[in-house]
């Protein structure tokens, strides 16, 4: 039976799985918290935060310079965590970008509320340094809404139950964009076949299209 779990900030090698540096390679600078769109922006919603020049560029560049090391990380990291080696995870991380003076993800909510399911753990790995209004924030307790500012150095990420525990973005009062990506697992005893798709790009739900397995 799934039971929620916890946030918890694990740590890895970022020797290893250079995750900034491909990303970095994407947008052909030295310092991803320098990132900055070239027009002033208007504060984005859970409609639009998918939609900016940065993601199409992400998600056109993830199969050439970063496949392989988002898969490699999965199947060497996420295995101690879910405490099986039987888990699907999400073919194609989701990547976030937080500028100074808006948000990276609409509104604060709970991954249930776009039609996620109960099992989905949530891996939170930022590309930059994380802290307070550039930060993801997660409620202290479930269900309390009473939020705080995760703070996460390159090498860290954190787990959590985001389909069951509120979280969002504040606007960024920091002088640093914050880049990260995110991405979702459920043990194979947790997984339940689905029609339901993502409310952003409608994509389905269910291993072969959303999720895959090794």
């Amino acid at each position: 039976m799934w039971e929620s779990m916890q946030p918890k900030t694990y740590e890895y090698d970022p020797a290893v799985f250079d995750f900034a540096a491909a990303v970095r390679s994407i947008y052909r600078t030295e310092d991803l918290s320098t990132l900055r769109p070239d027009a002033p922006m208007e504060l984005l919603t859970w409609r639009t935060d998918q939609s900016t020049e940065f993601h199409a560029a992400f998600y056109r560049e993830f199969e050439p310079r970063l496949r392989d090391l988002y898969r490699g990380f999965v199947k060497s990291f996420v295995p101690d965590v879910l405490g099986t080696d039987e888990f699907c995870f999400q073919r194609v991380p989701t990547f976030r970008i937080h500028f100074p003076g808006n948000v990276a993800v609409g509104e604060f909510h709970k991954d249930g509320d776009y039609h996620h399911a109960d099992g989905e753990v949530n891996f939170w790995l930022p590309l930059t340094r994380a802290w307070g209004t550039n930060s993801v924030w997660v409620e202290r307790e479930q269900g309390s809404e009473d939020y705080a500012a995760t703070e996460l150095d390159v090498g860290q990420l954190l787990v959590f139950d985001a389909v069951g525990w509120n979280h969002g973005n504040k606007v960024n009062d920091t002088d640093s964009t914050r880049v990260s990506f995110d991405f979702r697992c459920i043990r194979l005893a947790d997984y339940r076949a689905s029609d339901l798709r993502t409310v952003d790009a409608g994509r389905g739900l269910w291993i072969g299209d959303y999720f895959d397995v090794f």
